[in-house]
């Protein structure tokens, strides 16, 4: 059973790096300091420096100045922690500073890994969080094995309270700039098989699925021709099958499928384009939320699904009938 509250420390890896830092730089400015000031003969001019020698005096000084930002840094990295559960992610500053609420749990949409070269190495890094309810991102700096918080946050997302807030009309290169989210879903193809070279129309199944589940929730931007890492690849693949090798024989391939396995009923929520980007054409489906619950029909087996995070989750048929109950009351997207 997953443990409700979690608490994420920073890494100890930054605690050392801060302690390399504070100590070169107190092997290198006290002697430019002593170049640039003549400390050493200001010093001389003191009444102290009959009863201690400078070379103490330094010493006493550089040492307290050290163990106090020492002392410091260390309660820099202890004292913070982030807290996360159910219903928010909060940092935790310590001591007497007030808590700071940095994400709903529940509205979040999507969470990336920031990571530089050596905190890759030393499997460290900072989660990037985005909800529907803040238009920033929120941080949770430097904690260590990233992945695993990224999966416990991930875990706490209820499915049936998935944001209701309508995405945001934006242009097809900066979704692709910012990869995929509760809102943006890519796909390579719609029936080319790049790992196997061939036509395979088994993929419409993801493509399907996932236009199922921005219409079950809030709508969505489904972009086919689209790698999962953002990379354009355009439909010339898609369209080696066709008999007619454009965009129009796409959008018949497309609605055939469709309207197989969704219904035709559901197509006029449903916007086809063929934008250029990289100078390569894709296809942009952009999705409304439908006025009724929409099922996906594959191999003889009705499926519904959801998008929760950056993904299209299936509920089971007891959860499904308490989020149709509560998300198409009243008619709720007509």
């Amino acid at each position: 059973m997953k443990q409700e509250t979690m608490v994420a420390r920073i890494s100890p890896f930054i605690f050392l790096k801060w302690v390399v830092v504070i100590e070169f730089f107190f092997a290198f400015t006290p002697i430019a300091l002593v170049l640039i000031f003549n400390l050493q003969q200001q010093y001389t001019e003191l009444v102290l420096a009959r009863s201690i020698p400078y070379e103490v005096m330094a010493t006493l000084v550089i040492t307290t100045l050290q163990i106090l930002i020492l002392a410091i840094s260390f309660l820099a990295w202890y004292l913070p922690s982030y807290q996360i559960d159910r219903t928010q992610v909060v940092y935790k500053r310590g001591g007497p500073f007030v808590d700071k609420p940095l994400a709903r749990t529940q509205a979040i949409t999507h969470i990336t890994v920031r990571q530089g070269w050596l905190a890759r190495r030393l499997d460290y890094g900072t989660l990037v969080i985005r909800t529907s309810d803040a238009a920033g991102a929120a941080l949770v700096r430097n904690v260590p094995t990233p992945a695993f918080y990224v999966d416990y946050i991930e875990g706490l997302i209820d499915p049936t309270l998935v944001p209701r807030t309508a995405p945001e009309t934006r242009p097809v290169a900066a979704l692709i700039a910012e990869g995929e989210t509760q809102h943006v879903e890519f796909k390579a193809s719609l029936m080319w098989d790049y790992r196997q070279q061939r036509v395979n129309k088994e993929l419409y199944e993801p493509v399907m699925k996932n236009l199922v589940a921005f219409m079950n929730t809030v709508g969505g931007t489904l972009l086919v021709g689209v790698s999962d890492d953002g990379e354009v690849l355009g439909l010339a693949a898609d369209m080696q099958g066709l008999r007619k090798p454009n965009v129009d024989g796409w959008e018949l391939a497309f609605n055939a499928a469709f309207n197989s396995m969704v219904g035709v009923e559901f197509r006029r929520f449903v916007e086809v384009r063929f934008p250029a980007v990289a100078g390569k054409v894709i296809c942009e489906l952009a999705v409304r939320p439908a006025g009724e619950p929409a099922f996906l029909t594959h191999k003889g087996v009705e499926s519904f699904y959801i998008r929760a995070g950056n993904g299209s989750q299936p509920l089971t048929v007891s959860k499904a009938a308490r989020y149709i109950q509560s998300h198409f009351a009243g008619g709720r997207g007509m």
